[in-house]
């Protein structure tokens, strides 16, 4: 199957804004979109991996390990996030010494 016919999925990449009070002290900032092009938005074909389920703080919870697969883009570093419809998918690693595609290795649930 070709690469762009797996890439059949739209996501958002973010990154962590960065901002500062008056004194040049950094505070809380918000998500803003990675690509400020067009929608924001890339192709990408994502796949599940692994699942587990745990308790934490006295509750039942679950972490989805998936692989995100898109196009080459410069940029692209851990600690940015993915969004797919509801979904917020935490990027942990990237992968892709190639060039050609990136495999973002990420984690959707709790913690």
């Amino acid at each position: 199957m070709s690469l762009g016919a797996r890439l059949n999925k739209r996501i958002t990449l973010q990154v962590m804004g960065q901002a500062q009070d008056a004194a040049g002290q950094p505070i809380a900032a918000d998500w803003t979109n990675f690509i400020a092009d067009g929608d924001g938005k890339v192709w990408a074909e994502i796949r599940d991996v692994s699942g587990r389920e745990f308790v934490a703080a006295g509750a039942t919870q679950n972490q989805v390990m998936t692989t995100i697969t898109i196009r080459y883009r410069a940029g692209v570093l851990d600690k940015m996030r993915a969004l797919h419809g509801a979904d917020v998918y935490r990027i942990e690693a990237v992968l892709g010494q190639d060039q050609r595609t990136l495999a973002l290795m990420c984690s959707r649930g709790a913690p």
